[in-house]
């Protein structure tokens, strides 16, 4: 008995030994596709099968979830946002380490180190700050590359991940390319989804903040992310403070309560609710209900397979019914703090489908508005957000007029 390994120790011999015999078997095999089999059909599925012998055992599984659909932001950049899903196929713990974002010429177009990669990998219960991969779990890691211009954005993105563990090399083992397809489909044009004014906070806006970006939600037997490009509404007044009254514990008090919520675009009501109560601002309601979450809210077919989301809103003040048809600039309801919010804000999504949760977000620019700073922190902006004292601002150098840029997180925004 004493002569048998433990099935962890020999499965670290077995990944050792295997990628020994990558390095040396496959430093000519420089045609193979990224990320995928090649040679004859399998009978039964039809996919490509490999017609060389296998060369090593893969600690990280990578698969891309959904093509990116380039847009411009608020800095004047053009962003590719994705996500790729790691699976650790080992009873290792593994760590990422390095992150390529490549061409398909094979040029480096975005690179991130072992620190940026925790910042950027997320579980369902930790959406930041995610060092280590224990055996069998899988986690999201949440990319968004960023190009001058939009011809600048290759027809696809390959992805490498380099993870060590010990009993590997120093050096790490390395994954095949994954492709992530870059789609060329057309993005929204819309306009403002709020009625002229000053102030507005685009908050957990892409394409950093955890709170959209990363809101992976399991339902009907797998993920959908239909937040991905979600903005909370709010507002600040002339003192640069969201609570423009003297208690933050009324909702009415807050800066942006009351102010109307508009079509984006015109397009056909399909879903409507009303008839929830405000919530109590200052921290989110216990217990809520899927169906809930989303408060008094209006969805919007747009056309072209598109739906928007307006969520929040106070009860009694939602002016439009299923089946209604409605132009831009017509009012939609009134913004509140009702469904899971600890604020009174309005949120504001654009998903593939007509449904909230079983939708994916897909990128909108809107045609019109300026920019005049930016909270400095999302820190800064919880402290603040739910008290009467002044948010602090800072002045970014894209401040002033914009044109179909999609505004990004925490930046101050003037609607005409």
């Amino acid at each position: 008995m004493g002569a048998h390994r433990t099935g962890r120790a020999a499965a670290v011999a077995l990944l050792a030994a295997s990628v020994v015999t990558m390095a040396g078997c496959t430093a000519g095999n420089r045609d193979a596709p990224a990320g995928g089999a090649s040679g004859t059909a399998g009978p039964v599925t039809g996919a490509g099968r490999s017609t060389t012998a296998a060369t090593a055992l893969a600690p990280l599984l990578v698969t891309a979830r959904e093509p990116a659909v380039p847009f411009k932001g608020s800095d004047g950049r053009f962003i590719a946002s994705y996500e790729l899903t790691l699976f650790n196929a080992t009873p290792l713990t593994l760590r990422p380490t390095k992150v390529e974002v490549l061409a398909p010429s094979g040029m480096v177009i975005d690179s991130l180190d072992e620190g940026e990669i925790a910042a950027a990998l997320a579980l369902p219960a930790n959406r930041t700050g995610v060092q280590d991969l224990t055996e069998a779990q899988t986690a999201t890691l949440y990319l968004s590359p960023e190009f001058a211009d939009r011809s600048d954005v290759p027809p696809r993105l390959d992805n490498r991940v380099t993870v060590t563990a010990p009993g590997l090399p120093p050096e790490g083992v390395t994954t095949v390319p994954v492709a992530v397809a870059v789609s060329d489909v057309t993005v929204p044009v819309l306009g403002p989804p709020l009625e002229p004014g000053t102030g507005y906070i685009a908050a957990d806006s892409c394409c950093d903040s955890v709170r959209h970006r990363r809101a992976l939600l399991p339902v009907d037997n797998r993920l959908w992310l239909a937040q991905r490009f979600a903005v909370d509404w709010e507002q600040l007044d002339d003192r640069g403070r969201t609570v423009s009254g003297d208690d933050p514990s009324s909702p009415a008090d807050y800066t942006i309560f009351g102010k109307r919520a508009v079509a984006a675009a015109g397009g056909t009501v399909v879903h409507v609710v009303d008839g929830l109560p405000e919530q109590v601002p200052g921290a989110l309601p216990a217990s809520i209900t899927l169906p809930e979450a989303d408060g008094n809210s209006v969805i919007l077919d747009i056309g072209g397979g598109l739906y928007a989301l307006y969520a929040h809103m106070q009860p009694g003040s939602i002016a439009v019914s299923v089946g209604q048809r409605v132009a831009r600039g017509d009012t939609i309801g009134l913004v509140g703090n009702t469904g899971n919010s600890s604020a009174p804000h309005l949120h504001f999504h654009v998903m593939d489908g007509p449904s909230p949760v079983t939708s994916e977000g897909v990128p909108y620019v809107i045609d019109s508005f300026e920019t005049t700073g930016q909270i400095t922190s999302t820190a800064a902006f919880d402290q603040f957000e739910n008290t009467t004292q002044p948010l602090p601002v800072q002045p970014t150098p894209s401040d002033g007029a914009h044109r179909d840029e999609l505004p990004l997180d925490r930046v101050i925004v003037t609607f005409p």
